[in-house]
C-alpha cells in the first residue's frame, strides 16, 4: 500500500515512516494537513495517518477539506495524535468521516497491529454519512473544541508552573505551540475580552480586516474592526454565550466589506467557572452565498419558464377560434366593405398577440444556443413591443432603428435578452419620475486608428451599434466601474441579482462586440453595443405570388379537447373541400379508429388532451395503420416539438393558433407525401 502519513512533529514523523515501512508499504511524509492535501491530491495513497494538532492546517480541518474533495474524500483516514482525545472530539472525528482514532504513544509494533486491525474490521469509530456535518455545526463544534484546547492548555501552563520551576521550558514550548495553530487557522480568530475588544488576532484576521492599512486591531473592539461602527453587531453570538456559558454560532453579513460570515463565538473559563474571554472565529462565506443565490435565480427561471409554458398553451387555445373565425368573415366579406377592415383589424390584433406568447418564451426559456445570420433590427422592434406593454405611460419610447444597418450573426434569444436587459434597466433609473428612453440601431465603420481598435477591444471593419439611452438618474464613478461585476446592483433587495449586465458585457464579447457606457449623476446614461456584421446571403430576385390554397376531398379524423376549436377547424377544412369528423375526447377517437380504420384518410390531433396524449394517440393509430398520415397541433408543450414529432412518424407539426393557410398546406402535403410513398 501506499500511505501517507503527517505530523508536525519529526520524532513522530519518522516513527510512523519506519512502522509503515517495516510492515513492507510505502510512506510518504508531510509535515502539516496543507502539505498533506497536496501530497493527497498527487499520489492518491491507499491510506492517512495524521496527526490532529499541527500548524498551517490542522488534522481536522485536514480531514474536511479531504472529505469535500469528490476524488479524495473515499481515502481512508486514521487520526494518531495525543490531543483532542475528549469524547467529544472522537465524535466530531467521527462526524467528519475518519475509521479510527489512536491514541500516541504506542510502540512501533502493537501500533502497526492496531492499523491492521481498523483495515480490517473497517474502522473503531462510529461514522456518520458525508454531508451531515454543516459547516455552521462543524464551525460551532470545531471552536469549542479549540476554546476547550486553549483551556486545557492555560491550566496545564498554571500547573507547572507551580509545581516546578523545570516546567519553564515545556510551557515555553507549549506556548510556542498554541501560538503556533492560532496563526495557522485559515480563517479569521480572535481572542475578545469580556467587553469584546481584541486581545489577540491572528494573521487572517489582519489580511482581511486591516489590509494593506497596517491597522491594529488589538485594543479595538471586535465590531469596530469588522464595521467600523460604533454599536455591536447585529446578531452578535456573543449575547448569548454569555447567557448560558455554552458556544453558539450564526451568520452575519458585514456591508463595510462586502462579505458574509459564519460567526462563532466560544467563551473561555477560569477554574471557578467564570468568563475570562471569549474564543471568536469568523469563517468567510460569501462566495457560498453566492452560489446559492446563483442556485435560486436558476430555479426562478425554470418556474418562470414553466408558467409561461403553461400561459401560452391556455393563452394559444383561446387565440385559436379567435383568429379562425375573423379569417372566416374575412373570405365572406368584400375587401371594400368597412366590415371587412374592421375584422381585418381583429386578424391583425390577434396575430400580434401570438406573436407575444412567442416573445414571452423566447424570454423565459433555456433554449440552447444558436448562432444564424439575422437582422437586429426585427429582434430589436419585437422587444420594444414587449416593453411597451410592460412599462408606464410616463416613460416615453423613442425609436430610431435603421432597418439597413446590416446582419448579424447571433442568438435570437441572446439578443433579445441584451435589449431587455439595457432597456429594462432604463426604465428603472426613470421609474419615479418618467423621461425619455431613446433606442437606436446604425451602421458604423470602425477605422484602424479607432481608439476602441488602438484598446485592443475591437478589430477594424463593419459593425451595427445597438444605442439606449435614459434621462434618468445616472451613475457615479465608482458605480460605473463595477455595473459589469456579477452580482453588483444598486436596485432593493427582491428587485434584481445584478446578473443582467454581467450577462449583456459576456454574450456581446463572445460576438466580438463591445459594449461602452456614458453617465452623469442626474444626466442619464447611454449604452452603446457594437457588434460585427456579417455580409448577408444573396438575395434570389424571385417575388412571391399569391397561390390560391391547396384543397381536396379526403376523410379526416379531427381531435381536440377544446370544442371551439374543434367546431373551428371543422369549419376551416370543410370550406376546403375535405370531409371532417370531429370529435373533443382522444379516448373517443381512437375507438372511431378502432371501429372503421379504413374510413379516414388522416388524422389531426391537439397535442395536450386528457386521457391520451396527442403523441400517445398518434402511436396507437399507427399501431393499427402506420401509413396513415398525421399533423399534430399543440398550444405549448415541453413535450413535443418537431424534431421528435418527426421521430414519432408525423408528418406536420403545428403551433396554435394556426392560420388557415399553415393548415391547409400541411394537411395537403401530409396527405400527398404519403400517396407519393404509397405509388413509389
Amino acid at each position: 500500500m501506499k500511505i501517507l502519513v503527517v505530523d508536525d512533529n519529526p520524532d513522530d514523523l519518522l516513527l510512523l515512516r519506519l512502522v509503515v515501512e517495516r510492515a513492507g508499504h510505502e510512506a510518504i511524509e508531510a509535515v502539516n494537513g496543507q502539505q498533506g492535501f497536496e501530497l493527497a491530491a498527487a499520489h492518491r495513497p491507499d491510506l492517512i495517518i495524521s496527526d490532529a494538532l499541527m500548524p498551517v492546517l490542522d488534522g481536522f480541518n485536514f480531514l474536511k477539506k479531504l472529505k469535500e474533495d469528490a476524488v479524495l474524500k473515499a481515502i481512508p483516514f486514521i487520526f494518531y495524535s495525543a490531543t483532542y482525545k475528549a469524547d467529544k472530539d472522537l465524535a466530531l472525528a467521527a462526524a467528519l468521516g475518519a475509521e479510527a482514532y489512536i491514541l500516541k504513544p504506542q510502540a512501533p509494533a502493537e501500533l502497526w497491529h492496531e492499523i491492521e486491525e481498523i483495515i480490517e474490521k473497517g474502522g473503531n469509530l462510529k461514522t456518520v454519512a458525508a454531508g451531515e456535518v454543516t459547516d455552521l455545526e462543524y464551525l460551532r463544534k470545531y471552536s469549542a473544541m479549540v476554546a476547550t484546547k486553549l483551556e486545557q492548555k492555560v491550566a496545564e501552563l498554571e500547573k507547572a508552573v507551580a509545581i516546578q520551576a523545570e516546567t519553564e521550558k515545556a510551557l515555553v514550548q507549549a506556548k510556542e505551540e498554541w501560538e503556533r495553530s492560532f496563526e495557522a487557522i485559515g480563517d479569521i480568530a480572535m481572542i475578545l475580552s469580556p467587553d469584546l475588544r481584541i486581545t489577540r488576532a491572528n494573521r487572517q484576521a489582519y489580511v482581511v480586516l486591516a489590509g494593506d492599512t497596517g491597522r491594529e486591531l488589538v485594543g479595538k473592539y471586535c465590531y469596530e474592526a469588522f464595521q467600523e461602527d460604533g454599536q455591536p453587531c447585529a446578531g452578535c453570538p456573543v449575547a448569548l454565550a454569555r447567557q448560558d456559558d455554552a458556544g453558539h454560532a450564526c451568520e452575519i453579513e458585514h456591508k463595510a466589506l462586502g462579505r458574509i460570515f459564519q460567526v462563532s463565538v466560544s467563551p473561555i473559563l477560569d477554574p471557578e467557572g467564570k468568563i475570562v474571554s471569549f474564543f471568536h472565529f469568523a469563517k468567510d462565506i460569501s462566495a457560498q452565498k453566492e452560489m446559492e443565490i446563483r442556485l435560486s435565480q436558476a430555479e426562478k427561471l425554470e418556474a418562470i419558464g414553466t408558467l409561461a409554458g403553461g400561459i401560452a398553451h391556455d393563452f394559444n387555445n383561446i387565440l385559436t377560434p379567435i383568429l379562425g373565425y375573423t379569417e372566416l368573415m374575412k373570405m365572406d366579406l368584400p375587401p371594400e366593405s368597412p366590415a371587412w377592415k374592421i375584422v381585418d383589424q381583429v386578424v391583425s390584433a390577434a396575430m400580434r398577440a401570438k406573436d407575444l406568447v412567442q416573445h414571452i418564451l423566447t424570454f423565459s426559456r433555456q433554449q440552447e444556443q444558436q448562432r444564424l445570420p439575422m437582422a437586429p433590427h426585427i429582434i430589436i422592434k419585437e422587444a420594444l413591443k414587449l416593453l411597451r406593454a410592460s412599462i408606464p405611460t410616463t416613460i416615453e419610447i423613442r425609436q430610431e432603428i435603421n432597418p439597413d444597418s446590416g446582419m448579424v450573426l447571433a442568438d435570437a434569444t441572446q439578443l433579445h435578452r441584451i435589449v431587455m436587459n439595457l432597456c429594462t434597466n432604463a426604465y428603472h433609473a426613470m421609474r419615479k419620475t418618467g423621461g425619455v428612453l431613446a433606442v437606436s440601431l446604425q451602421p458604423v465603420q470602425i477605422e484602424q486608428d479607432d481608439p476602441k481598435v488602438n484598446g485592443q477591444v475591437l478589430t477594424p471593419g463593419a459593425y451595427v451599434v445597438f444605442e439606449v439611452s435614459d434621462t434618468g438618474c445616472g451613475m457615479d464613478k465608482l458605480t460605473m466601474a463595477k455595473i459589469f461585476d456579477p452580482y453588483f446592483t444598486t436596485k432593493q433587495q427582491g428587485e434584481g441579482t445584478g446578473l443582467g449586465l454581467s450577462v449583456v458585457h459576456g454574450v456581446v464579447k463572445e460576438y466580438g462586440g463591445y459594449v461602452s457606457v456614458y453617465s452623469e449623476l442626474g444626466k442619464g446614461s447611454t449604452f452603446r453595443v457594437y457588434l460585427p456584421t456579417i455580409v448577408p446571403p444573396p438575395a434570389t430576385g424571385e417575388k412571391s405570388v399569391a397561390q390560391p390554397l391547396p384543397r381536396g376531398t379526403e376523410r379526416i379524423l379531427l381531435v381536440d379537447d377544446d370544442q371551439a376549436i374543434v367546431g373551428l377547424e371543422t369549419m376551416v377544412l370543410e370550406t376546403l373541400g375535405y370531409r371532417v369528423t370531429g370529435v373533443s375526447s382522444s379516448n373517443e377517437a381512437l375507438q372511431r379508429f378502432q371501429e372503421a380504420p379504413r374510413d379516414f384518410d388522416l388524422l389531426l390531433t391537439d397535442m395536450t388532451m386528457p386521457g391520451l396524449t396527442g403523441a400517445e394517440l398518434s402511436l396507437r393509430i399507427h399501431a393499427i395503420r402506420p401509413e396513415i398520415p398525421i399533423v399534430l397541433c399543440s398550444g405549448f408543450s415541453e413535450l413535443i416539438d418537431g424534431d421528435k414529432a418527426r421521430d414519432l412518424g408525423i408528418q406536420a407539426f403545428l403551433m396554435k393558433p394556426v392560420l388557415r393557410k399553415d393548415l391547409a398546406e400541411a394537411i395537403r402535403k401530409a396527405l400527398d407525401g404519403v400517396q407519393n410513398s404509397a405509388k413509389g
